[in-house]
């Protein structure tokens, strides 16, 4: 792998554990993009990320080999109940 894609698992790794969690979009070679709400639903691989979306039932394989950068959005607000 090479050096630059080695910073972008390496972020994407430090991104998944934060604490608190700051959502994230991962941004592949072809140009589709997925964000990242929860780093527990994003699964490292030996080559590749698995990533599962419980609210819409949607899953995602995204080969290292085929990231092209990693966007970050800031904190996640944690959603209060109304009581």
């Amino acid at each position: 792998m090479a050096k630059g894609r080695i910073n972008i698992i390496e972020a994407i790794r430090e991104l998944k554990e934060r604490d608190p969690f700051e959502a994230f979009r991962i941004v592949m070679t072809s140009g589709d993009k997925y964000q990242i709400d929860d780093g527990g639903n994003l699964v490292e691989m030996r080559t590749q990320f698995f990533y599962v979306n419980p609210r819409t039932d949607r899953f995602v394989f995204m080969r290292m080999t085929e990231i092209a950068a990693v966007e970050t959005f800031g904190p996640v607000a944690k959603k209060r109940r109304a009581g």
